[in-house]
């Protein structure tokens, strides 16, 4: 049951490191080798992107050009054998943009599904790799309160 709950938080550090713009977080939750890919399921499962190792990797998440994220996890399976794991989590992603020129905000919001393997390191549990599937997608106008 540690094993469980230990991938359990590695996968909602993710998310907070992706949430609180933390490049280097969401790195340190990938082996030195990891890779993370994006695929677009409508689109016949293109590959969007494919970052291998936590330097891509922390590049890749520091260039997103949404002024904040919220991530919603949802339910969660996992099979374990030893030292290694895979698993798939449901999110809802949401992306805001603030348009500099006063424009409306928007919410752009993504339907996931992570295909994750993981890999447990003398660290702890990691991602030896990463695929975000993107089963939807919907624009909606939204409202950004500045703080």
């Amino acid at each position: 049951m540690t094993d469980r709950l230990e991938l359990a938080d590695l996968v909602a550090t993710y998310a907070r490191c992706v949430d609180r713009k933390d490049p280097a977080g969401v790195a340190a939750c990938f082996a030195p080798d990891g890779v993370l890919r994006r695929i677009d399921l409508p689109s016949g499962g293109s590959l969007l992107g494919e970052r291998t190792g936590r330097d891509e990797i922390t590049q890749a998440i520091s260039r997103m050009p949404y002024h904040s994220t919220f991530h919603f996890l949802g339910q969660q399976q996992i099979d374990i054998t030893g030292d290694t794991a895979s698993g798939e989590t449901y999110c809802i992603a949401h992306h805001l943009t603030v348009p500099e020129d006063g424009s409306p905000s928007t919410d752009f919001i993504m339907f996931i599904r992570y295909q994750d393997e993981f890999v447990r390191l003398a660290e702890g549990w990691r991602f030896a790799g990463r695929e975000l599937h993107i089963d939807w997608t919907e624009t909606r106008p939204a409202e950004c309160v500045q703080s």
